[in-house]
């Protein structure tokens, strides 16, 4: 199947429009602040036990927290 010159540049700048939304959404998702090594530390060791299963529930952490 053979596409024409304007339709391939249709599809780049809809391949463009995408890549910059993406961007847009990673943007929003990686975190941007620094954090110190204690609490660098401490979201590791909840990365760790979220892999093994160990969970708390949200009633449970809503007590604990206040």
């Amino acid at each position: 199947m053979a596409i024409t010159r304007t339709e391939m540049k249709t599809i780049e700048r809809k391949l463009d429009r995408m890549e910059i939304e993406l961007m847009k959404i990673k943007a929003r998702l990686v975190p941007t602040v620094k954090i110190s090594k204690k609490d660098r530390a401490e979201l590791e060791a909840i990365k760790k036990d979220m892999a093994k299963g160990n969970w708390v529930s949200g009633r449970e952490l809503i007590k604990k927290l206040g």
